[in-house]
């Protein structure tokens, strides 16, 4: 099975934006408010490209061509982002990623987008 969905907006880093959350000595360290409206806006757009499917459980290749608007922001937290954003919606759980490969940033003003292509994994033997 392979998936190839486009997420309009521009990505926000789950790793570089973080917020301190509690009082007293208890504190939790939650997503940021701006990654929360991505990741929703997200998983809401695959929902209307594809609706539910059953969730992907075998390992995966996951491509993603990620276009920002402002300034570049950190590749590996992108990643981070997508993994978890979709944890639950398209796989079961983002240790199955086996691969990057190809993904990358781009910038475009106009347009700032996740470009998404989701596959089995099958490159080698583990």
């Amino acid at each position: 099975m392979s998936l190839k969905l486009t997420i309009q907006g521009s990505i926000r880093s789950k790793k570089n934006s973080k917020r301190i959350f509690g009082n007293g000595k208890f504190k939790k360290v939650l997503p940021s408010k701006a990654y929360l409206l991505w990741e929703g806006a997200a998983q809401a757009s695959v929902f209307e490209q594809i609706g539910r499917i059953p969730l992907l459980t075998e390992p995966i290749w996951v491509n993603a061509q990620i276009y920002y608007k402002g300034q570049q922001p950190d590749l590996s937290g992108c990643m981070e982002s997508v993994g978890d954003a979709f944890e639950g919606i398209l796989w079961e759980n983002d240790s199955q990623i086996k691969s990057w490969d190809g993904s990358r940033l781009i910038h475009d003003k106009a347009n700032p987008r996740v470009e998404l292509e989701v596959e089995p994994f099958t490159a080698c033997e583990e």
